[in-house]
């Protein structure tokens, strides 16, 4: 009877640490499955900002844009931007600010080291176009800029 004890005991264990630990996982961002160092999503009333910047007046930027965007709702906006000085820079956080602040429904931007793509409607549409020199202003001249059309 000892032996039934430890082992009911022992299943309670493991079955509250698996319990807990998907609570964690659950209140956590998932990982995205790319290696994009910034990646921000326009979608419902809301913005997701994710990822990594050098510092948090680039984060208060970028915050201040999406909040604009969504006409002062700042609880819409979803920041989970890390500061971390290993980030690769962006070279003028205003223009991404005004790019948040531009963008529609299902809009996706990724960064990654060395190239930006962003997810638009009509990639050859003027919103799209201006779109393209705000991103290509913020991350600079060695970061290659792509507009691809949502799928």
């Amino acid at each position: 009877m000892n032996r039934r004890l430890r082992v009911i005991a022992l299943l309670m264990v493991v079955v509250a640490a698996a319990g807990a630990a998907w609570v964690f996982a659950a209140t956590r961002p998932a990982s995205p499955v790319t290696d994009a160092v910034l990646e921000i999503r326009w979608h419902g009333n809301g913005i997701i900002l994710q990822g990594a910047v050098r510092d948090a007046a680039t984060q208060h930027v970028l915050v201040e844009g999406a909040t604009a965007r969504l006409g002062g709702e700042a609880d819409q906006v979803v920041d989970w931007l890390d500061i971390a000085p290993a980030a690769p820079p962006i070279a003028d956080a205003a223009s991404l600010g005004s790019l948040i602040n531009l963008g529609q429904e299902g809009w996706h931007l990724q960064r990654h080291a060395t190239e930006a793509w962003l997810a638009v409607r009509s990639p050859d549409d003027e919103r799209s176009t201006q779109a393209r020199q705000l991103l290509q202003r913020a991350f600079g001249p060695q970061v290659a800029i792509r507009l691809i059309p949502l799928s």
